[in-house]
């Protein structure tokens, strides 16, 4: 899962099975996120995605990598090889002004979404046989997010029909909320809220 942390929007997201190894997923989500974020910088991840490797291919990327070591690639004392090496420099970004932003960053974005996903969106457990479905259903979910996320955004960038004055969104509302609130008039009951919400969503979903 990759998160954007200024919109808190999901931009990236890989659905594998849950055996390997945590860094060979960082590639495909890189390549997607950037795809969504073209002045990606950095990223941030826990220890399990630590690696020799993966440092280095975030500096190919020109990415800067704030994945700290775990405890066990570390050196007893000076640093004997380039795995060690990396691994100390990894060790020093995290604890980098920097390095600390991004580590309150992932665990109030990303893993904030991952409980949203699991409590909140049906990824407690999958719903479909095989790895595809289960991509599948995590990119719905993940859309769920979005949507909630973006329509916190609205009262300050929204355009055109979505920033509309209350009186022409009306027009916008469901024929069944209008059906409810003409019921309402008829029985001289005061209609619900929700028949009488004036902005309406409208979601065109492209899973390619």
């Amino acid at each position: 899962m990759a998160v954007d942390p200024k919109a808190r929007c999901v931009v990236a997201c890989l659905g594998e099975q849950a055996d390997g190894y945590e860094g060979d997923a960082l590639d495909p989500l890189l390549d997607r996120a950037r795809f969504a974020c073209p002045e990606l910088v950095s990223v941030g991840a826990d220890s399990g995605f630590a690696a020799e490797r993966v440092w280095r291919g975030l500096e190919r990327r020109g990415l800067v990598a704030y994945i700290p070591p775990q405890p066990a690639m570390l050196p007893a004392g000076e640093p004997t090889s380039d795995a060690q090496r990396q691994a100390m420099a990894a060790r020093a970004r995290c604890k980098s002004e920097r390095g600390i932003w991004a580590h309150k960053q992932r665990m109030a974005d990303a893993e904030g979404v991952i409980g949203e996903l699991k409590n909140r969106h049906g990824l407690d457990r999958v719903r479909s046989r095989g790895t595809p479905l289960f991509h599948l259903q995590l990119l719905l979910a993940c859309t769920a997010i979005n949507c909630k996320r973006l329509a916190d955004h609205v009262p300050e960038s929204a355009t055109g029909i979505a920033a509309a004055p209350p009186a022409a969104a009306v027009d916008l509302q469901p024929a069944a909320a209008a059906r409810t609130a003409a019921r309402a008039a008829d029985h001289d009951t005061p209609a619900s809220p929700l028949a009488t919400r004036p902005h309406t969503w409208s979601y065109i979903v492209c899973l390619n």
